[in-house]
């Protein structure tokens, strides 16, 4: 199976991967005010940067699908250094958490209600009343 390992300096390494795996993903994610012309959220707060770890099962009709975790929100700092290693293996760290994914029936009913009201909301503003 493709696992991905994760080593934040000189830390362990965590390993991530399931042979019920559709997603499998390393996240670098940074939030804030990154840049000298940046408008920031809160002048006082500093970047928000996190590592995460984690998956999505893709597994046969009928059985439940989760959204996995090996690293949920690590915290890192400007000269952290993160090395992503791509590799095939047999077996990976234990998943440290992981919820129910939504079945694509509900996400489609939803986006379909969402898409209405969006609809509804802006219709006004972009067809002229009387206009087919």
């Amino acid at each position: 199976m493709l696992i991905l390992r994760v080593q934040v300096n000189e830390e362990p390494p965590v390993t991530g991967g399931a042979n019920d795996l559709g997603v499998l993903n390393a996240i670098i994610t940074a939030v804030g005010k990154l840049g000298d012309e940046a408008r920031p959220g809160r002048p006082d707060e500093p970047p928000d940067i996190h590592l995460s770890l984690g998956g999505l099962t893709s597994r046969a009709a009928g059985a439940p699908d989760e959204h996995v975790r090996w690293v949920g929100h690590r915290e890192l700092r400007v000269g952290d250094r993160v090395v992503v290693e791509v590799l095939e293996a047999t077996s990976a760290d234990p998943i440290e958490s992981g919820y129910a994914a939504r079945q694509r029936e509900d996400d489609e009913r939803e986006y379909f209600e969402h898409s209405r009201r969006a609809y509804f909301e802006l219709k006004s503003k972009y067809e002229p009343e009387g206009s087919p």
